[in-house]
């Protein structure tokens, strides 16, 4: 949707900050956020762009479902978290709902590791990950799947929030990096 208006920031902002604040509050992202603001989204590109907009609001909207939904159905991700990149999708289109989910990538990458690090278990991570790599490039090892601990979560609703309030006010910090965004 090549129309970005004024609202589209304002919701962008207003959709991204509570989010991040129930996520940190209380772990969620809520229903009674993430739907009206999907509905929302999809009427606002078709009063700005047309039933054209309307149908790249939708389709950025299912694009966000497909980038983090099998994150959820594998039981690593929230469903709010789904449903906010859903969300900003429906608000900024196919290219925002990909920049959005790289860059929310690389922030939550770099949480993680903070969070991991102030945490003091950064050492027993980096072992888990090469304990799973390593049978993938070594035939003779036998592979384990990793065991989830459901005790060390992040909120990654921050993450997502964070790089989508970045790129509607400032732009896309990847884009010069020849990721194809």
């Amino acid at each position: 949707m090549s129309g970005r208006t004024e609202l589209f920031t304002a919701a962008v902002a207003l959709i991204c900050g509570v989010a991040a604040l129930t996520d940190l509050w209380k772990g969620r992202i809520y229903n009674w956020l993430t739907l009206p603001a999907i509905v929302a989204g999809i009427a606002h590109a078709a009063y700005v762009s047309g039933l054209a907009g309307a149908g790249e609001s939708l389709a950025a909207t299912a694009l966000g479902l497909v980038l983090l939904g099998w994150m959820f159905w594998l039981g690593v991700m929230g469903g709010g978290d789904v449903k906010l990149l859903m969300a900003l999708g429906a608000w900024g289109g196919l290219r925002f709902v990909c920049e959005t989910a790289l860059l929310s990538l690389f922030i939550g990458g770099a949480l993680a590791v903070l969070i991991l690090l102030f945490r003091g278990r950064l050492r027993g991570f980096i072992e888990r990950l090469q304990a799973f790599l390593l049978p993938i490039f070594v035939k003779e090892l036998e592979y384990a799947p990793p065991k989830l601990d459901r005790t060390q979560t992040m909120p990654y609703g921050i993450p997502i929030a964070i790089a989508g309030i970045w790129i509607a006010f400032a732009g896309n910090p990847l884009s010069g990096l020849g990721l194809g965004i």
